[in-house]
């Protein structure tokens, strides 16, 4: 899956909720409710860093603050010259497989198999949240899954030249 406009139109219920609703016998249950049940508000809060990321500014660029290293950037403008989109591309790439590294994908509640909604739904908060914060920027967000499964779902943005 790739998009330049992330839009999340095909969700589904993750395996794990489903099992627990119906442990809870109760069908009516929302995603709402297992945060609550589950004492989801501290992972919630801290969602909200990767959801609504800090960025900052540098030579032109666009970067997730986290991710932004300055040598690292200075770095990549002697590699690329002035590919400002490629260098943007590059530093703000989010693998979530990288960024969960120490949970099991591959068990029971095929967590994994969520990722690429995940995804999705990072892209389409990042693309409201940028062009809400850059309105005189043109700014792309980038998801993709590749087939070969080397990646895993990656999330990425940049802005065009200007």
């Amino acid at each position: 899956m790739s998009s330049s406009n992330p839009s999340w139109t095909e969700r589904r219920l993750p395996a794990f909720f489903k099992q627990w609703r119906t442990e809870w016998q109760d069908e009516e249950l929302g995603p709402d409710n297992y945060l609550d049940f589950e004492g989801g508000l501290r992972f919630v809060l801290a969602a909200a860093w990767l959801f609504c990321p800090e960025t900052v500014e540098y030579r032109g660029c666009v970067f997730l603050k986290d991710r932004f290293f300055q040598d690292t950037v200075d770095d990549w403008f002697a590699k690329l010259g002035d590919d400002r989109a490629s260098i943007e591309r590059v530093v703000n790439g989010v693998r979530l497989w990288d960024m969960f590294m120490n949970t099991e994908l591959t068990d029971d509640d095929q967590l994994g198999e969520e990722l690429p909604q995940l995804a999705q739904a990072l892209g389409e908060c990042w693309q409201s949240i940028l062009v809400r914060r850059y309105p005189d920027r043109e700014i792309t967000v980038g998801v993709s899954d590749e087939e070969d499964g080397s990646y895993g779902p990656t999330v990425t943005f940049w802005t065009a030249a200007g």
